[in-house]
């Protein structure tokens, strides 16, 4: 078994905090699944899952992973030694150690935040859903009740299907009420969106000062990154997922 690769950013690194933007590679699995799936409920083999899930606690040195059922609200679950996975919420928090929070993705945006002076960490799923109902902010909101401060948080935005790639309906325009963020689709009423970059905008009017958005676009990426659209304009059965995750090792 070879290394499994995964990306980092320069302001989440910190020498007790552990975090990796993993994306398909490394894994077990196989066809459409391959190979780093680790997102259940997809199709793929829970074996096979459970091994590519093991493989990313190797490469952070953590043991337990938790993992949530993200329904694309904007509910944050504070997570501690004897929390459960399968909540059915899209973001979570936690001071507590020896824990790997990790978000599920195929194109919506994997956000990481630190707070290395008070040591709490935070892992979003932001959809469009969920970024338009305010997930940044509670998440945010969360992370100060175990003590974190606004000011020293830091955060970062994965890897995420692009604007070029994002047609979306007029019901995603109506309900993000940020026309900068929209730019007109060769079909009639439709948009491309850039989710990246509202997600981040959310961030700094959070008063978070150090934020920033990898440059990885999951769609276009295919050798990279399982990306939902892409699976559905292929009209394959199912997709894989890939996880984004970060933890307190000491």
């Amino acid at each position: 078994m070879g290394k499994v690769p995964y990306q980092t950013a320069e302001i989440l690194n910190h020498p007790t905090i552990v975090h990796g933007f993993f994306g398909r590679a490394g894994g077990v699995s196989t066809g459409i699944y391959a190979s780093l799936n680790a997102c259940l409920h997809k199709g793929d083999e829970d074996a096979n899952i459970d091994e590519n899930r093991r493989r990313i606690c190797k490469a952070m040195g953590i043991d337990r992973m938790v993992t949530l059922r993200q329904v694309h609200k904007n509910d944050v679950l504070i997570v501690d030694a004897d929390t459960p996975n399968g909540h059915q919420m899209d973001a979570m928090v936690t001071k507590t150690r020896g824990l790997l929070l990790a978000i599920q993705t195929a194109d919506c945006a994997p956000i990481l935040l630190i707070d290395p002076v008070a040591r709490v960490v935070g892992a979003v799923h932001a959809g469009w859903r969920s970024a338009v109902a305010g997930i940044v902010k509670t998440t945010i909101d969360a992370m100060q009740e175990l003590g974190a401060k606004k000011e020293n948080i830091n955060a970062v935005i994965g890897p995420c299907i692009h604007q070029i790639s994002y047609e979306v309906g007029p019901e995603v325009f109506e309900a993000a009420k940020a026309p900068e963020f929209f730019i007109s689709s060769t079909r009639s009423e439709h948009y491309l969106f850039d989710l990246g970059g509202y997600v981040l905008k959310d961030l700094n009017n959070q008063k978070i000062k150090n934020a920033a958005v990898l440059p990885f676009n999951t769609y276009s990426l295919e050798d990279q990154y399982f990306s939902y659209r892409r699976s559905c304009h292929r009209q394959e059965p199912s997709c894989g997922g890939q996880l984004s995750v970060i933890g307190i090792i000491d």
